[in-house]
Parts: C-alpha cells; sequence; structure tokens
C-alpha cells in the first residue's frame, strides 16, 4: 500500500490489507468479491478502507465511496446517492447516456440521479416503484463496472438507510459475475439499526468478514513511542492497553491527552493512568472545546447538531459571520476534531458522539428545529429537512406536520416506503390536524404495509374509524381489504368491506357496487365463506347484465364469476372486453387511493379471457402490460402479467417460454408483489417442469411455496393442482390422487366449476384410472365433459374429451379421442394434442391396428419432442416400438437441443436486443446471457446472431 494509505500508519493490520489486496484483485479479473469488515467504534475501519481506497485506484480501478450517519438513517437511498450522483456528475452527456440505459436510466429519473431523462409512464402514487430502482441501479452499478473495474466502499453500513441497505443485499446476491469489490465496515449489534436487514447484508454466503482485533502490546507501544517519545516502560503500556481495550482511536486520543499534559511513559506515571482514561474522549474533546476561543466551540457544537455541512450553513446555525466559521474551523482542524477542507466533517463519529453527547435535550431539539428551517430555505432539501424534524420535539405545529408529510410522499415516489412511515409517524405525533389524521393514517398504513412492517393492520383501520365520512371511511376501507387480501386474510377482508358497505347511505351507488365486488373475490378465496360468496357473485353478474353503465370492477367480477361458473365461454370473454373499454374510460379519482383496484382489475379481465381461451386477445395486452410495469416499476403488475403470461404459453403448448416467463418472475425475489402471485408462478412454473419431465426441479421450486398449497385460495388451487400432476408422474399415485380431489373440494363450495380454469376431475378420473377405480375415473370423466360442452371452449372440450376418451376405451375411446384431437388443434394447444394422439394412438395400437397406430404415433412424438414434454416423447417411443416400427433414438439437435433458457435468449437476441437489454429483461447478468449465447451458437452451428431469426423460423419434422 503507497499513496493515500501511506500517510496514516496501520499497525498490525498487514493481514487485513492482503486480503482486501486480494479481493480487488479477483475483482479487477471478473470475479466479484465482497468483504465486511467488522468491529466496534475506533477499531481503525475507516482507515482500513481509506487503504483501500488508495490501492483501488493505483490499480486502476473507479472508486465509489459512501458513508452513513447516524442522523440520515432515514433519508431515503441516502448512501445510494453518496454511491452514484459523483459518477454520473463528473462523466461527459456520451458516457451518461450509456450508464443510464434502460433500467438504470429509469432508476436514475425515479430518484432524480444527475443526467436522468424523464421516462414516458412515471410511476402513479399506486405504484411501489421499490424493485424498479433496486434493478436498475444494480445495471447502473454493472455499466460502471464494464467501464472499469469498481471497488464500491460503504462506511458506517450499521447507519445506512434502510432503502440501500436494501440495494447492497440486492446487489450481494449478484456481485460474483461484475468486475467489483465491495467493501463495507459496519459495527456489531449498533442500536438503532435494522439488524435484520443489516444482517441479511452481511452474512450473505457470498461475504467476506473481517473482524478487526485491538492492538496487542507490540502495536501500543509502538503508538505510545510514537506519541510520547522514548521507549516506554511495559508497565505504561500494560496500562494504556487496559485504559483504551487496544481500541487504535481511542488510544490515539488518549495518548494525546497525556501528551498534553505532558506525562512521560513511566512505570511511576502508569498508575495515574485510570484516573486520567476517564476523562478521555467524551470529556477531554470536551474540555479541549472549552480551551478553545468561543466561536470554535459554538461552530462544533452547530456542526454536531447537522453532522456534515458546508461552512455557509454551519456559520448560520452556530450564529456567526462566514470570515468567523472559516477561522474556528481551521481552529478545530488544527485540534483534531475537524477533518481539514469541505464540508465540515469530524475526525471521527466518536468526536461527534461526544460533542452531540454533552448537549442538553432543549439544545438539541431546538437545534435542530431551527437546522429545518435553514434547510428549507434551499429547494430539494425536503427529506433534509425532515431528518432534523423527527430529533425535534412535537409542538402542533402545521408547518413541521406539512414538511414531513412532504418528506413522506417523496420517500414513498422514490420506493423507500419504510423512511415514508417513519416521517409519517412523527407527523401524527406532531399531532396532526384532526381532519387530516385518517388520510394520513392511511398513507402510514399503506407505507407499513409495503415495507412489510407489522404495524400496518393497526394504522388502516384507524384510517377507516378516523375517517370524517361514511364514504372517505369506505375508501379506506378498500385499501384495508386490498392490504388483508394481498396477505392473504381473505375473512378479515370481507368483514372490513361489509361494514363499511353497510354503513353507506345508498346499497346501489358505484362505491358500494366495487366495495361489493372486492369482498366477492376476497371471500372466493376463502374457503369458509366461499359457498355464501358465490350467491352474492350470481347477484353482482346478475347486476352487471342489467347495468349498461356499470363500473368496470363490477364487470371485472362479472367476467371472473361467470367464467369460474361455468357460463358459455363468449359470456365471460365479452364481459371481461367491457370491462377493460370501461376501464380505458374512467377518469380516476385523485382521491381515490392507493391498491383500490387497477391492477386487481387487469389480473381478473385477462385471466377471465384465458380461461375462456381468447388468446389472440389477451397475449398484446400481457405483452403491453409487462413492458409498461417494467418502466413503472409495477412489481404487482410485473408479477402476475408475467405469471398469465406464462400459464397462456403452458395452454399453447410452448414449454420453454412458460419456463421462461415464470422463471424470469421467481427470480426476481425482491418483486414486492403479493405471495399470491408468487403462488402463481410457481403452480405454473411446476406444471411446465412436470411436463418436461424435470421432476427434481419440479419439487425445488414447489419447496418453498409447498406450505401455501393446502389454503384453499383460487391462486393456492393452481399450485395444488400441479402438485398432484408431479406426484402422479413420480408414480405416487395416491398421493397426487388426494391432491386433486382436494382442489374439488375447495372449488365446488364456491361454485368453481369450470373445467377452462383447472380440469382437476379429468386428472383426477386417470388418477383413479391407474389406480384400478373404474366406476369414480368414469364418474368423473363425464361429469368434466358435461361442464366442457357447456363451457364451448375448444381447449376445455380437448381436455375432457382425451380423458373421457381413456376411461372409456374401445370404439367409443377412440371416437372421443379423435374428436378430442380436432378440438385441441382448434384450441391451440399443441402438447395436449400431442397426448391425445399418443392415447389413440395406444389404444388402437392393443386393438392390432398398427398401421394407423404408427401414424398417430409417429405425428404425437414429433409435437412432443418440439414442445419440449419428454416423458409424453419416450411413452410415445415405446407404444412405436410395439407397433414394430424402429423409431431412432430421439437425438435432441437444432433448436430441439436447446433449454428453456437458450431458447428464450436465443429469441431475444434474434430481435435485436443486445445482451444487456436481454439480461435487464430476464432479470439476469450479462454474463449469464453471454454464457448461454455460446451454448446456442455451438449447438445451432451458428457463426453469428444475425442467423438466429431464419434458424429459430425454422419447423423441420423430425424423422421417427
Amino acid at each position: 500500500m503507497s499513496g493515500a494509505a501511506a500517510t496514516e500508519p496501520l499497525l498490525e493490520r498487514s493481514e487485513e490489507l492482503a486480503q482486501i489486496e486480494s479481493a480487488l484483485a479477483e475483482a479487477r479479473e471478473g470475479r466479484g468479491r465482497f468483504l465486511v469488515i467488522e468491529g466496534p467504534a475506533g477499531i481503525g475501519k475507516t482507515a482500513l478502507l481509506r487503504a483501500a481506497r488508495a490501492a483501488a485506484a493505483e490499480s486502476g480501478m473507479r472508486v465509489l465511496r459512501s458513508r452513513g450517519t447516524e442522523l440520515e438513517r432515514d433519508f431515503a437511498f441516502g448512501v445510494v446517492r453518496q454511491l452514484f450522483e459523483p459518477a454520473l456528475a463528473e462523466a461527459s452527456e456520451a458516457e451518461r447516456a450509456d450508464l443510464l440505459q434502460a433500467a438504470a436510466g429509469e432508476a436514475a429519473c425515479l430518484l432524480g440521479l444527475p443526467g436522468a431523462s424523464p421516462v414516458d409512464g412515471r410511476p402513479s402514487s399506486d405504484v411501489d416503484p421499490s424493485f424498479a430502482i433496486l434493478h436498475g441501479l444494480y445495471w447502473l452499478c454493472a455499466n460502471l463496472a464494464a467501464v472499469d473495474p469498481l471497488c464500491v466502499v460503504v462506511d458506517d453500513a450499521h447507519w445506512a438507510d434502510t432503502s440501500s441497505l436494501r440495494y447492497l443485499a440486492f446487489l450481494v446476491t449478484r456481485l460474483e459475475e461484475l468486475d467489483v469489490a465491495l467493501v463495507a465496515a459496519t459495527r456489531p449489534r449498533e442500536v438503532g439499526t435494522d439488524a435484520e436487514l443489516l444482517a441479511t447484508v452481511t452474512t450473505d454466503p457470498s461475504s467476506e468478514v473481517i473482524r478487526l482485533p485491538p492492538l496487542t502490546s507490540t502495536g501500543v507501544a509502538r503508538l505510545v513511542e510514537s506519541r510520547l517519545g522514548g521507549l516506554p516502560d511495559p508497565a505504561f503500556v500494560d496500562a494504556c492497553l487496559r485504559a483504551t481495550g487496544g481500541t487504535p482511536f481511542l488510544l490515539s486520543q488518549f495518548l494525546e491527552a497525556l501528551s498534553e499534559r505532558g506525562i512521560a511513559p513511566t512505570a511511576e506515571a502508569a498508575r495515574d493512568l485510570e484516573g486520567i482514561a476517564v476523562q478521555t474522549v467524551g470529556p477531554s474533546i470536551g474540555l479541549r472545546l472549552a480551551r478553545l476561543p468561543e466561536n470554535a466551540g459554538r461552530l462544533a457544537r452547530a456542526l454536531a447538531i447537522l453532522e456534515q455541512s458546508d461552512l455557509l450553513r454551519a456559520a448560520r446555525l452556530a450564529e456567526l459571520d462566514e470570515a468567523e466559521s472559516a477561522d474556528a474551523a481551521e481552529v478545530l482542524a488544527a485540534a483534531g476534531i475537524l477533518e481539514s477542507g469541505r464540508p465540515l466533517t469530524f475526525i471521527h463519529p466518536i468526536v461527534r458522539s461526544g460533542i452531540y453527547s454533552e448537549l442538553s435535550g432543549a439544545e438539541r431539539a431546538q437545534g435542530h428545529r431551527r437546522a429545518a428551517l435553514l434547510l428549507a430555505e434551499q429547494p430539494g432539501t425536503q427529506e433534509r429537512v425532515a431528518k432534523h424534524l423527527l430529533a425535534s420535539e412535537p409542538a402542533a405545529d402545521g408547518w413541521v406536520v406539512e414538511k414531513l408529510v412532504e418528506a413522506s410522499r417523496s420517500a414513498a415516489r422514490h420506493g423507500a416506503p419504510e423512511s415514508a412511515a417513519v416521517f409519517l409517524r412523527r407527523a401524527l405525533a406532531e399531532p396532526a390536524p384532526p381532519d387530516d389524521r385518517s388520510g394520513l393514517l392511511l398513507e402510514l398504513g399503506v407505507a407499513e404495509a409495503s415495507a412489510g412492517l407489522p404495524e400496518w393492520p393497526e394504522h388502516l383501520q384507524g384510517a377507516v374509524d378516523a375517517a370524517p365520512t361514511a364514504e372517505s371511511a369506505a375508501r379506506a376501507a378498500r385499501v384495508l381489504a386490498s392490504a388483508l387480501n394481498r396477505s392473504q386474510r381473505f375473512t378479515e377482508a370481507v368483514d372490513v368491506l361489509d361494514r363499511a358497505s353497510a354503513a353507506l347511505d345508498s346499497r346501489d351507488s358505484e362505491l358500494a357496487l366495487q366495495l361489493e365486488a372486492a369482498a366477492v373475490v376476497a371471500g372466493m378465496n376463502d374457503p369458509v365463506a366461499a359457498s355464501s360468496m358465490a350467491v352474492r357473485g350470481q347477484a353482482l353478474r346478475e347486476r352487471a347484465a342489467r347495468d349498461r353503465a356499470a363500473p368496470p370492477e363490477l364487470l371485472a367480477v362479472a367476467a371472473f364469476t361467470s367464467v369460474l361458473t361455468n357460463e358459455p365461454a363468449e359470456v365471460g370473454a365479452e364481459l371481461a372486453t367491457q370491462a377493460l373499454h370501461a376501464a380505458e374510460h374512467t377518469v380516476r379519482d385523485p382521491d381515490d387511493p392507493r391498491w383500490s383496484s387497477s391492477s386487481a382489475l387487469f389480473a381478473r379481465t385477462t385471466l377471465s379471457l384465458l380461461w375462456a381461451e381468447r388468446y389472440a386477445q389477451v397475449r398484446p395486452l400481457l405483452d403491453a402490460s409487462i413492458a409498461q410495469a417494467r418502466v413503472t416499476g409495477d412489481s404487482g403488475r410485473l408479477a402476475v402479467g408475467l405469471g398469465t403470461r406464462g400459464w397462456l404459453a403452458l395452454r399453447r403448448g410452448d414449454l420453454s417460454a412458460a419456463e421462461g416467463d415464470t422463471r424470469t418472475a421467481l427470480a426476481a425475489t425482491e418483486l414486492p408483489a403479493p405471495p399470491m402471485y408468487r403462488v402463481l408462478n410457481g403452480g405454473v412454473l411446476v406444471k411446465t417442469l412436470v411436463d418436461r419431465g424435470e421432476f427434481d426441479a419440479a419439487e425445488e421450486v414447489l419447496a418453498p411455496l409447498d406450505f401455501e398449497t393446502e389454503s384453499g385460495s383460487l391462486t393456492a388451487s393452481v399450485l395444488r393442482l400441479a402438485r398432484g400432476r408431479l406426484r402422479v408422474e413420480q408414480g405416487r399415485v395416491a398421493e397426487g390422487l388426494e391432491d386433486l380431489l382436494a382442489v374439488g373440494a375447495h372449488l365446488t363450495p364456491a361454485l368453481v366449476t369450470c373445467p377452462g380454469y383447472l380440469p382437476w376431475r379429468s386428472e383426477a378420473a386417470l388418477a383413479y384410472l391407474a389406480l384400478g377405480d373404474h366406476e369414480e375415473a368414469q364418474r368423473l370423466a363425464v361429469d368434466e365433459l358435461e361442464l366442457a360442452r357447456a363451457f364451448g371452449a375448444p381447449r376445455a372440450l380437448g381436455v375432457a374429451m382425451r380423458a373421457a376418451g381413456v376411461v372409456a376405451g374401445g370404439e367409443r375411446g377412440a371416437a372421443l379421442l379423435r374428436q378430442a384431437i380436432e378440438a385441441l388443434e382448434r384450441g391451440d394447444a399443441m402438447s395436449e394434442r400431442a397426448r391425445a394422439l399418443a392415447d389413440l394412438g395406444a389404444l388402437l395400437r392393443r386393438r392390432n391396428r398398427r398401421t394407423e397406430a404408427r401414424e398417430l404415433l409417429r405425428e404425437a412424438l414429433d409435437a412432443a419432442c418440439r414442445t419440449g414434454a419428454r416423458p409424453l416423447a419416450e411413452q410415445t417411443q415405446t407404444e412405436l416400438r410395439a407397433t414394430g416400427a424402429r423409431p431412432r433414438r430421439v437425438v435432441l439437435t437444432g433448436l430441439d437441443s436447446l433449454t428453456a433458457s437458450e431458447r428464450r435468449i436465443a429469441e431475444l437476441a434474434s430481435q435485436g436486443l443486445t445482451n444487456r437489454e436481454i439480461a435487464q429483461s430476464l432479470f439476469v447478468t450479462s454474463r449469464t446471457v453471454e454464457g448461454h449465447l455460446t451454448s446456442v451458437f455451438r449447438k445451432l452451428q451458428l457463426d453469428s446472431r444475425n442467423e438466429l431469426p431464419a434458424v429459430l423460423a425454422e419447423e423441420t419434422p423430425i424423422s421417427v
């Protein structure tokens, strides 16, 4: 180490310096590293970080640095801003344009970072942009690292704001493939920190922890000799070690005090050191200030309030003119209290804490209030104003409430709900005016629910209780119910909505209808209330049929109910179309609170269209919604959009696309989306992997979600049906049948009978048949066929006919299977059609009609291989051999040899997307994309990505 690092000796830290050098070297080679330097205050963490920065700079790395501060723990993304703002401010316009591409630019725009351009579709107040910001900041870091290897340094991470800690947790899990060394220093068990989130960062499996030990006697002796002169007596060294615990900063302060007293390092002097030690650091700094000019003391106390400041602002708080403050700053730097230079900064947090602790409670509160007033004179300082108001005393001041609310809304827009909640709690404690209390409680509850804080039910219920009118109470109740619904507390959600509805003057108003619609959807997920909710749902359905001016929420629930209760598919599809059209022409009430309806309405309508098999209509809606969700950071809509599009791909037999979408959603583990959407994606992915024959992979996906399977909700039924299919395919047929029948037991009381939603009867019929119970198999198969005919959608009809044909056997079975094949072709269901072809071929082979059987089985094998349904392909090969045919061994070549991830990346590359753009859209790293494309080029024998469009368009049949 040299340069800046050499200017301050680092005693007994050679091993730690070597670890840092190793991490920096690996980062320069493209293997990201994460170092955590841990130790108590004053142990030398900052000095070690200074050495790390110097070594990184000397080796050609770009250094990004930041420091958490005690006063700014609630300043959203404060540490992140320190990291990235200087790099963007120093970049040229062309460099910024490259750094702020796509997701990085969106995050920069949301945070107001230098060089950010406005983005179309900025999130509205009902969108939590936190995931978009985390994702975009990751790409900003990756883009910077692509220019020069990075050394990212975070000092005092224990004081980092929660939003920044969440970003670090996001970055750490993706660090390995970046040219980045992340070095963070933290104190263990620091009071007032987000201990759980900090632990998530510092205990990540990739972290390498450096725990700094105290100085040994040898190190203490060297420092004593350098500061006091002369060889110290061993007794003196031992006394210094006992007095300071070997903490370098405390030892330095202690020796400074001894030097000022003219104490020599002798054995005789050692006896007096304990008493002197009591007066060091905090008290000694106070004594040192007392010996300095009065202006120096005033400036130091003002800066203790501000923590860090420019000279003019500190001067105004200290009530000094600029010249007096400049002289005072020089005196404080000479006394070892402030760093030299600007902005004004204490030499160590311990020094600031010592001065701050000497202020009385009244002096602190008054100082922070005055600091807030000074900061409020400048634009763009609302969160900094708020941080000082947090430390002031409540005084029923409307101005304080106004500034705290402004800061909370800014924090919410910037994806920092934890900070928003802190500001709102303090605003309510001011206290806020009674007329504002309900609205502020509502905002507080929403922020807490978004952040996963446990107090949200109390505060959202408080908003309902404090609402001045029944209408405002009803709007607040919708938010409370939505939060309960997102938490899968369906019974409570229905109760909240029903109470709010009962208090309204008119049960026929649009607001009352919206409450009823929300109650029906919540209640359908509740196994206990499902039966009564089905009746209420039918009433809403009838109301929608009569009311030409029905609100979109009512139409969406009517469509949802229509499809699930097995009305003809075209009826539900038409209602869903009307709901979407009505939503486009509805002007949103600015007073309508967050989470009211938009995402839920979109989910219900698109799912209704999916189940009604309106694929051509729903696909562009999903594509547009997913694209918009990426821009706005609407994590809920992104998760449900990916899940629904994956479900659509699964139904059409595009197993590669189904796996791609659902894995994309599940890989983005930081999506603050409702658990039900995670369950949906998990259910679709498990079913996809079962069809592909990847049973172990399906178990891995199921494991973290398995506890959700038996909750009885509509979404959980998707997951449970998938688990049932998995168990059947694994040969655990009785277990699988239990799951399949349980799905029916949950859905039937809610009058959910539509086979276009979940064909549990067909699946259970085939399981019964495998167990030898032909009677039960036939009963369920016949029931589903009758329902499918009433529903009238071709895929649902084909699936039911296939099961009925397999169960019936003989000529009747063959006739049903032929009808199933025709229906499934009309229904654009390649995988299901391949199954029906294979079943018919097997049936004819058993009836000794081998020539016809061979043709059907060849077609089935071709389709199975194309969709990637390996178990079906293997089963079909076996049947082909039984007909006397000699099928070639299926060798996966060309497109068929690509994995789902490779196929997805190849498709995006063929559309002209760069590796970086592909990685951002799939939430993976650029290196992952590069690796997959290398494999794609090798398997397809391509030299350039320009050849991909033509190859992907080929549909060469497989010969058998």
